[in-house]
């Protein structure tokens, strides 16, 4: 019995019931997507729920060891990976003796990257008030010190002897590096405070028009097929142009040097008419982010590049997010990687423009 009719195969929840032999006596709809499987027909639980940690949560459950609300994540057969939220619940007979068990799945993908992206944004919040509390104690002291050497410079001015002229010059070159370490300093700083943004109108495909004329011949010179695929037309959305404008390139940089043989990479902007948004995506043919690193790609300067800083997506993200947007990041290793940004179309934005048939991206 495949199948089960009726409220439980119409349920949103994926749904199975395993009998005390480990085989899937009944399954529903919802469950056979979440899991990506290939077919309709159960069978053991080897075989439907696999090895990994769900099928071993099955197990447990058989044996007595119920979960509530686990959260675990599953890699589907075609190699994409998803949140579950896992429930268990024993089964029994009329008699009162064990039948089986029940287990239940809801997928939380979304919910898990609201949750990440809030943490991503609160360290973010926490990194900028620690880097700004350090720079403030280390600027004063770095400031008395060049007053210092500046002062003992003047004292040497007057002396014309080769050891003076010596202690000279090494005193101009600490100068020197305070001055370079107050430049760091002031890096500190401005990377503390959030930029304030100025809003206007902006053209989606007038800025990725504006981004594709800039590195196009960086990607011609390194041979990379650079693709523009606009969705015309688009209604314009309200944005800081030069800030919104450095968070693609930070991805495009990303993109370039991600790529290998016969490298591609594509600019694409589309209206989700559904949610009322604008989406730019920048797709590339790489190698792809493995799905241990894929979790923690938006981290602050967390790279798998020798020479990268970490800090490129992260800016990108805290840019998007400042326009109340939503960066999201998809990769299968080996494939290639794309990065979207969702934003909010203005209110009053065009009806008609929304209301058109055509395709609905999402």
């Amino acid at each position: 019995m495949p199948y089960i009719p009726s409220l439980v195969a119409s349920l949103t929840e994926g749904v199975a019931v395993l009998d005390q032999q480990a085989g899937i006596q009944i399954f529903n709809p919802a469950l056979v997507e979440m899991l990506g499987l290939p077919g309709t027909e159960a069978g053991p639980l080897e075989e439907f729920l696999g090895a990994g940690e769900l099928g071993q949560l099955a197990r447990q459950a058989l044996a007595g060891e119920l979960v509530w609300d686990q959260d675990i994540q599953y890699r589907k057969p075609a190699g994409q990976t998803c949140w579950l939220r896992v429930n268990t619940r024993r089964l029994v007979d009329e008699t009162g003796r064990p039948a089986g068990v029940l287990l239940t799945l809801k997928e939380i993908s979304e919910l898990k990257r609201a949750e990440r992206d809030l943490w991503q944004v609160e360290k973010m919040s926490a990194l900028g008030r620690l880097a700004a509390s350090v720079a403030h104690e280390v600027r004063n002291p770095l400031s008395a010190i060049d007053i210092q050497l500046q002062l003992l410079q003047e004292e040497l001015g007057g002396a014309d002897s080769e050891v003076a002229a010596r202690v000279n010059r090494r005193l101009t070159i600490a100068r020197t590096e305070m001055r370079r370490l107050e430049g760091i300093v002031q890096n500190f700083l401005r990377f503390s405070r959030p930029p304030a943004l100025y809003l206007q109108p902006v053209q989606p495909n007038d800025l990725l028009r504006h981004l594709f004329s800039l590195v196009e011949p960086e990607a011609r010179e390194h041979g990379i097929a650079l693709v523009l695929d606009l969705e015309e037309p688009l209604p314009a959305i309200s944005a800081d142009e030069n800030l919104l404008s450095q968070a693609l390139l930070n991805i495009l940089i990303n993109a370039f040097q991600a790529l290998g043989a016969e490298p591609r990479v594509i600019l694409q902007s589309r209206l989700d008419r559904v949610k009322g948004q604008i989406l730019l995506n920048i797709a590339d043919n790489g190698r792809g982010i493995p799905a241990a690193d894929l979790e923690r790609v938006l981290e602050f300067y967390y790279t798998t590049k020798d020479e990268g800083t970490g800090l490129g997506l992260s800016i990108a993200q805290r840019i998007v997010h400042q326009h109340g947007g939503i960066l999201e990041v998809s990769s299968q290793e080996g494939t290639g990687t794309g990065v979207s940004i969702r934003l909010w179309l203005e209110e009053g934005a065009t009806p008609a423009l929304l209301a058109e048939g055509g395709r609905e991206q999402g």
